[in-house]
């Protein structure tokens, strides 16, 4: 979920300090540690958002780092998602990709050879600027981005309604090379067709040389929803909403008991990328 933090950046420190949020035993681990797997997932309300769940998945980068590629796929901007990770909230991952799933970093790559491969996909002809003055009408008006307006993704807030979303289409139906994301009730994103959180996993998928069967998505809200069309395994944690739950429907999504991280860790058990050396917890409802 992005909602509150796409915008913003952190919502805070957690109670407990890092030092003992380092020191969680590996009590998880993959199931076939010769064979990697990615996990694709959301950030907020998905990975962030459940301590438990946050000290699971550190633990098991951090021991099981060769066993496995994390990319944070986040409609917050990279540098934010950076914040959270020395931070302590998250693992160190492989890729971020962030403003909803348009600008890619290889964390380990300094140049970002593969995030630059991916951002030349996008035709010469997007143009930003006319996607905001087209966009702009009744119930819809062009949102600031405190981190900068990002290269790929044009936001506009929404009043809810569906109306106006139609005439909101209708106002750009004439131009080609995007696709509308919309999430929250509250939320309109135009990405270049190329480029979106779903689009993203696949180029990952392909770049990596992973089978199809090797990778697992997260996530938690309207704007994962093309990540849950891939064809990938997915993860909804309990804390989903609805406009999510309703598209996650297929026999390859599971639908977990448990809220954001726990939820995570528990899909990778149910599909068999990790086992767990104990039943996890239930805990507080979300």
């Amino acid at each position: 979920m992005d909602k509150e933090t796409r915008r913003q950046g952190d919502k805070g420190t957690r109670g407990r300090g890092d030092t003992e949020r380092e020191s969680s035993p590996c009590t998880v681990r993959p199931t076939r540690a010769d064979e990697p797997f990615l996990l694709a997932a959301d950030v907020d309300g998905t990975l962030v958002g459940d301590e438990e769940g946050e000290a699971l998945l550190k633990a098991l980068v951090r021991c099981y780092s060769s066993s496995l590629y994390l990319a944070l796929i986040t409609g917050r901007a990279w540098q934010s998602v950076m914040e959270l990770v020395e931070g302590g909230r998250l693992p160190h991952p492989d890729y971020i990709c962030g403003s909803v799933g348009t600008e890619l970093v290889a964390c380990h790559d300094p140049d970002n050879a593969l995030g630059l491969k991916y951002a030349a996909r996008v035709s010469a002809g997007w143009d930003i600027e006319t996607i905001y003055a087209l966009g702009e009408g009744d119930g819809i008006r062009r949102q600031e981005f405190l981190a900068g307006q990002p290269r790929f993704q044009a936001g506009f807030d929404w009043d809810g309604q569906a109306e106006t979303l139609a005439a909101f289409r209708s106002r750009l139906a004439h131009l080609d090379g995007y696709h509308v994301v919309a999430s929250y009730g509250m939320y309109v994103d135009v990405l270049p067709t190329p480029l979106g959180k779903g689009n993203v996993v696949r180029f990952l998928q392909q770049e990596l040389g992973l089978d199809p069967e090797r990778v697992v998505v997260a996530g938690d809200s309207g704007n994962d929803r093309e990540m849950f069309d891939t064809g990938f395994k997915g993860i909804a944690p309990a804390n989903a909403l609805e406009e999510l739950e309703a598209a996650a429907r297929r026999p390859w999504h599971y639908h977990s008991p448990l809220p954001a991280g726990r939820g995570v860790i528990d899909g990778l058990c149910h599909f068999g990328f990790v086992a767990c050396a104990f039943p996890l917890s239930n805990g507080a409802p979300w």
